[in-house]
């Protein structure tokens, strides 16, 4: 029996609650199934039962060695992932575009940390990072790294070649960690390849970003046993609650439940998206990013205004106020809208009709994008230590050639502009300064001041 009938039955039952949570169940709607490790729904720290029984079919479906549910989303993934992979002051290497939790991984292990600087377009989107990029930092570098951290597909869904790479990394008895937080639906369609679960060391995926899940729903799946099982329940059990929401874990049970019997969800999905690219050539000014099926998610919907007169955050707030149409991120000269199997043909002819009417009104022009060209600060000390020096906040022109002691984020996505133990740069300073007046959001300052090591 899967949790999720266990916790139905167990709503309909005449049990009475002498035990958290304080509603006791009396409010209606998910009230009625959260609860907390009583006897017979099992406990998500040490899963015996339904719980055990639910993180076995998670990895039937994924093809990997285990599976465990996760109610803190990707980020409490990462952080365990690093944790039980890595130990104090052993080497790894990150892509620089990674997402924040995996520096907070890096920085709380203490590691020393090397770089994979994937390209980017003219957008300022990154690229996914390519088994030569990764083999060249391997080879050209003093120290071999315990283990390397990837994220596939990227924000704007650009995969890697995960299987080459993970034959690299165990040829070379690297660890390889793949951060695939939006790419939870991988695998399900063959239009969606790429999965990494049945041969990275160790993914981690969000199921709340493009399957039907509650937010903070995910999973960390492992293959092989270069990294114990022993260690990664340790890493749970210091990263995750000990009061995890039964709510959360009965959808992902839930989603379970689909994805074994998918009906023609899948298929629906990719006759709208097909749909939905086929009208791209009528757009005059705007531009969808296209690419091979096996370098890029196709349910990411990439949307240039590189051309135009307007940036994407313009755009997106043409969508919102307008046309009512809510999009994942905006940035400097595009938008992503996040796609999923439960969008609507309804809503995709929602889009188009929006994008062509607004495209009539663009003017033909050019957007600068100060990230176009990637981001390579120099690196003065390790994270962990920027983090644990006296510190002085800074005016951000005044903070230039200082060593940062704080990260500083374009969110979404959540990648870093600056990262603790790097020079603040006048580029660094430029990217952050026309990001706020693109109204982009950046993260980790304050009052308009960066905190630098004194």
């Amino acid at each position: 029996m899967s949790l999720k009938k266990t916790l139905e039955n167990y709503s309909k039952s005449n049990m009475y609650p002498f035990h958290m949570p304080g509603h006791k169940r009396m409010l209606d709607g998910a009230y009625k199934i959260d609860m907390t490790e009583v006897a017979g729904v099992d406990d998500l720290h040490d899963p015996q039962d339904v719980i055990a029984e639910d993180e076995l079919r998670l990895a039937r479906l994924y093809k990997s060695d285990r599976a465990y549910m996760l109610v803190g989303g990707s980020t409490v993934g990462n952080l365990a992932a690093i944790y039980a992979s890595l130990n104090e002051n052993d080497f790894v290497l990150i892509q620089r575009n990674s997402h924040k939790s995996v520096y907070n991984g890096a920085t709380l292990r203490h590691l020393r940390v090397g770089y994979l600087y994937p390209k980017t377009d003219e957008n300022g989107i990154y690229q996914a990072i390519t088994l030569e990029g990764i083999k060249s930092e391997v080879e050209n570098n003093n120290e071999k790294p315990k283990a390397i951290v990837i994220t596939s597909p990227t924000y704007e869904g650009y995969y890697s070649d995960v299987s080459a790479i993970a034959d690299y990394c165990h040829s070379n008895n690297i660890i390889l960690i793949d951060d695939e937080a939006h790419g939870a639906h991988l695998g399900f369609h063959k239009s969606f390849p790429n999965q990494a679960a049945s041969v990275a060391d160790i993914t981690v995926t969000s199921l709340h970003k493009t399957l039907p899940c509650l937010t903070g729903c995910a999973a960390l799946l492992t293959k092989g046993n270069r990294v114990k099982n022993t260690k990664i329940r340790e890493a749970l059990d210091i990263f995750e609650t000990s009061s995890p929401s039964y709510v959360l874990m009965d959808s992902i049970s839930n989603c379970i439940d689909l994805l074994e019997e998918p009906m023609d969800y899948f298929e629906n999905y990719v006759d709208n998206l097909e749909d939905f690219y086929s009208f791209s050539g009528k757009l005059k000014h705007l531009k969808i990013i296209t690419d091979k099926k096996d370098k890029k998610d196709i349910g990411k919907l990439v949307i240039s205004t590189q051309n135009t007169n307007i940036s994407g955050v313009e755009l997106a707030d043409i969508l919102r106020e307008k046309y009512e149409i809510e999009t994942e991120l905006s940035s400097f000269s595009y938008l992503l809208a996040m796609t999923s199997i439960m969008d609507s043909k309804e809503g995709f002819e929602r889009l188009k009709e929006a994008l062509m009417e607004i495209d009539a009104s663009l003017q033909e022009g050019k957007v600068i994008v100060p990230i176009a060209a990637g981001i390579m600060p120099e690196k003065k000390m390790e994270l962990w230590e920027a983090k644990t020096r006296p510190v002085i906040e800074r005016e951000l022109k005044a903070a230039i050639g200082c060593v940062s002691a704080t990260m500083v984020c374009l969110y979404p996505p959540g990648s870093p502009v600056v990262v603790p133990g790097e020079v603040i740069t006048e580029k660094t300073i430029s990217i952050i300064e026309q990001a706020k007046n693109t109204k982009i959001h950046v993260t980790g300052l304050n009052n308009e001041r960066i905190c630098v090591v004194n």
